[in-house]
């Protein structure tokens, strides 16, 4: 691989293999109290909804301008946005991610092997999932490496938590904490697969209109993940205020991050 490719390789990896980092909660934290997940969950929404506004969707307007006229351009950014909603709605309907933390609260009262499938289903929806993420990560690496970094860095804080909704039915169902963490990973290698796939297959024929309407149709899907899936868990898990200092953290650090970029 090419070293202008190497590096947003790199970070694509690093973001998939963040829902290993959330699978170590088998090994050190405590989960049966699940009420500190409200943060996590809160301050990956904050910071997926701010790369969202801020960064992805300025970008890909700039973009499409650069040979469309503005009014066009536009229509475009909400065309995509648009599809990216619509199929992350679809996505919600069809796939049961909306159904992980009630999965996991279950599992700790339930050693039924129900428990298990519905890992195993929660790690195959997380595949899904992570592939076009992976796609975009890559990309806008390819096209500019400080917006990468920004994107790979909100992917993989919004990782984190999928492998702790990963790890933990499957550890209780399981009673393996080693399989619990092997499946929160393979489920965040589907990410350098998508960058694979993008770097072998679509490569040649990506050209600044396609990056720009990848980036408005993922910002849809990150705003409407952000809003209907993490932010109303992470209201359901809180303790006090844990849903809304994460919410806040979130938009401030990765605020701090693109300045200081």
């Amino acid at each position: 691989m090419e070293q202008s490719y190497l590096i947003p390789f790199l970070i694509t990896l690093f973001a998939g293999l963040s829902t290993s980092i959330g699978g170590l909660v088998v090994f050190f934290g405590n989960t049966e109290k699940l009420n500190w997940l409200s943060f996590t969950m809160s301050f990956a929404a904050g910071v997926m909804l701010y790369v969202s506004f801020v960064e992805i969707l300025p970008e890909s307007f700039t973009e499409f301008t650069q040979s469309h006229e503005t009014n066009r351009a536009f229509l475009y950014v909400f065309s995509f946005f648009t599809v990216g909603v619509f199929f992350a709605i679809l996505t919600d309907k069809l796939l049961p991610e909306q159904k992980i933390n009630s999965q996991v609260n279950k599992s700790l009262i339930s050693k039924n092997n129900k428990i298990y499938r519905s890992g195993l289903l929660i790690t195959l929806t997380m595949a899904l999932h992570n592939f076009p993420e992976g796609m975009v990560t890559f990309i806008g690496s390819v096209n500019d490496l400080s917006f990468g970094l920004v994107i790979g860095l909100a992917i993989a804080l919004h990782n984190i938590p999928e492998g702790m909704a990963i790890s933990v039915p499957i550890y209780h169902a399981t009673g393996s904490k080693r399989k619990a963490f092997l499946y929160a990973t393979l489920s965040g290698l589907t990410e350098p697969l998508g960058a694979l796939f993008c770097y072998f297959v679509i490569n040649s024929f990506l050209d600044a209109f396609l990056t720009a309407a990848i980036m408005s149709v993922v910002s849809g899907i990150m705003i409407f993940i952000s809003i209907f899936v993490l932010l109303p868990l992470s209201y359901q898990y809180k303790g006090k205020l844990e849903h809304i200092l994460g919410l806040v953290t979130g938009m401030f650090v990765i605020g701090i991050s693109i300045y200081l970029m």
